[in-house]
């Protein structure tokens, strides 16, 4: 009677494989991982993106904005109307206090209804800090930046945002990105989720030029879109 052989694994075999395993999750992880899109890039770029959107309707909204930019006297170029009329309901001249002074809380209280901010506190200060139900922080700071008294390149609202709110690291590049004070910053951390942007009062968009992480989230990588 023939005897029956159970083959099995050695020890020395075991080794072996798992050691193959190992060097492969080793070269391979970094791969995977890298080819993981970053939270915080989508979320910048989305709300550069949703910016755009809202600052276009809005710089085309003749109700609120009437074209203004040839007229000899009380000249206005787009958002430097801090004035309400009837047909705004957003910010009409009976609700509202209808002076140029009033141009950027009459921007920030239109954009942040627009975006569909929860939260929204209407007052005189604008340092107050408006969440999207998307967990994004928005912030205007202050500086009566949409005044004709200013050369039109001077004439600009400074908005900041945190793409995560108020989870770490709470940190941006530029120096205004300091100003937002909400959640611990994690001064030590090598990623990044602020970015300022200035919005002119034409309605061009600008991200502060040290805010590089988030210039290179919203740039189009022309190697990949181009037919040439």
């Amino acid at each position: 009677m023939m005897k029956r052989l159970n083959k099995a694994f050695t020890l020395t075999e075991l080794l072996v494989a798992l050691g193959v395993i190992a060097v492969l999750c080793a070269v391979l992880m970094p791969i995977i991982f890298n080819s993981m899109p970053n939270q915080n890039i989508l979320m910048a770029k989305r709300a550069y993106y949703a910016t755009q959107t809202v600052v276009s309707d809005l710089i085309n909204n003749e109700t609120c904005y009437p074209d203004k930019t040839s007229s000899a006297l009380n000249r206005r170029i787009g958002f430097d109307d801090g004035f309400g009329y009837p047909n705004c309901t957003e910010w009409n001249e009976s609700t509202y206090i209808t002076t140029e002074q009033n141009a950027e809380e009459k921007f920030a209280y239109m954009f942040l209804s627009k975006i569909s901010a929860l939260h929204i506190t209407k007052d005189n200060t604008l340092n107050t800090h408006f969440f999207t139900s998307d967990n994004m922080a928005w912030h205007f700071e202050q500086q009566d930046g949409f005044h004709t008294s200013k050369a039109d390149e001077e004439q600009y609202a400074l908005l900041i945002v945190d793409v995560n709110g108020d989870e770490a690291p709470n940190k941006g590049q530029s120096a205004a990105t300091k100003s937002m004070e909400l959640g611990t910053v994690n001064a030590t951390s090598s990623t990044f989720d602020r970015f300022a942007m200035r919005i002119y009062a034409d309605g061009k968009i600008e991200i502060d030029e040290a805010d590089t992480w988030a210039i290179d989230a919203v740039t189009v990588n022309k190697d990949i879109t181009s037919t040439n």
